[in-house]
């Protein structure tokens, strides 16, 4: 049966789930369709937590889409009545010989107030457990933490249904058609129109906006989680900070260990490694892939990796200029898309939502968000 709403969206993640409740909120009739149920590990939204910062490295319009998330996760938090977002901090360890222009740009960061940095006295003084090796130096952010992933959202779920917000999970969309000022999205248990459909997929965009051809790169990352030997230096409890390495084995990121989840460690930007896609992502992980995040750890962070915990595997979608996918369809101007966030997406994702809903509400936002028009690959293709 054809069901109308004032929009559909596609894909309950982390963007999609805060631009259902950002409609809702509105009073929009939203309808959001999933694949599958809340807290699935099939996409770039599970696991207990994700890092936020309010830095950019670059002067590139993220600063206001971060300053903008932490008020809006914060009032997401009161709203749930659950907390969803501490911040602990954030160490950064650079090696000089592997960070590009590091003076240059660690003065830049400096100048505009994010960063301070730690010499080894200093740094062993407020988190003596960090090992720098000849050649690094370290960083300090204090308005950085984590979020909750699963429970943020979850909690966008949970208050979109509250505003009225009818949510569909297990269904999957099969396609979708643009037709005069509406559209009609299929799925294997029905049909459903609307008069603007949002496409927020994350790394399952590809299948839903072929046509495109957006340059995405699906790429497959591992997280391993270690209980600390020694948690009076690793465990948020006892003040230890998120951290960033950039190092000679590569970039990686990581949280300090809380209670029950342990430390956690990826490696950061793998956008040359091989490209996968959300069907076909190998999920086994390797030994040697773990053992390869342990020795990181016990170099440069000793005692923050004892008993293994748990592995994961996430997808992360990076476009051909690193940067998000956040605006109209090229052609259908009552369809909008949210994807392509280069790995760093999550932290943004109520500003996101807000985002879209502005455009799907008002036809315009307050953002800057020129630069993240999906109009600009197709004006690439052309030239």
């Amino acid at each position: 049966m054809t069901q109308a709403y004032d929009l559909i969206v596609i894909g309950l993640g982390a963007a999609g789930s805060a631009t259902a409740y950002h409609l809702a909120k509105r009073g929009q009739r939203v309808l959001g369709l999933d694949i599958f149920e809340p807290g699935h590990n099939q996409g770039s939204s599970h696991g207990y937590h994700r890092l936020i910062r309010r830095s950019a490295v670059h002067d590139d319009g993220y600063v206001p889409l971060g300053e903008r998330a932490f008020t809006l996760w914060q009032a997401l938090s009161d709203e749930a009545g659950r907390p969803l977002i501490h911040l602990n901090g954030e160490v950064h360890l650079i090696d000089s010989a592997v960070y590009p222009n590091f003076e240059a740009r660690i003065n830049h960061m400096r100048q505009r107030g994010f960063w301070e940095i730690l010499d080894q006295q200093a740094l062993t003084d407020r988190f003596p457990g960090f090992q720098l090796q000849e050649g690094m130096i370290a960083t300090y952010e204090a308005t950085a933490g984590y979020i909750l992933a699963e429970g943020g959202v979850i909690a966008h779920l949970d208050l979109a249904k509250q505003h009225g917000a009818t949510l569909h999970h297990s269904e999957e969309v099969t396609g979708w058609t643009a037709d005069g000022a509406g559209v009609k999205v299929t799925t294997k248990q029905g049909s459903y129109t609307a008069d603007q459909l949002v496409i927020t997929t994350g790394s399952w965009a590809p299948e839903l906006l072929g046509d495109l051809h957006l340059p995405i790169r699906v790429i497959r990352t591992v997280n391993g989680y270690f209980a600390p030997t020694r948690p009076d230096y690793w465990a948020v409890a006892n003040g230890a900070p998120n951290f960033l390495l950039t190092v000679r084995e590569g970039e990686f990121y990581g949280m300090a260990a809380v209670e029950g989840v342990g430390v956690k460690i990826g490696r950061n930007r793998l956008i040359d490694g091989p490209a996968t896609t959300p069907r076909t992502i190998r999920r086994t992980i390797d030994e040697e892939e773990i053992t390869y995040l342990r020795n990181v750890l016990d170099t440069y962070m000793p005692g923050s990796a004892g008993p293994e915990l748990q592995r994961i595997t996430c997808l992360e979608g990076y476009t051909g200029d690193d940067h998000f996918i956040l605006g109209r369809h090229p052609q259908y101007q009552q369809v909008l898309i949210g994807c392509g966030f280069c790995g760093r997406g999550f932290k943004f994702a109520p500003t996101s939502g807000e985002i879209l809903a502005d455009l799907a509400t008002t036809g315009t936002t307050a953002f800057e968000i020129a630069a993240l028009d999906p109009q600009r690959f197709v004006a690439q293709a052309a030239d």
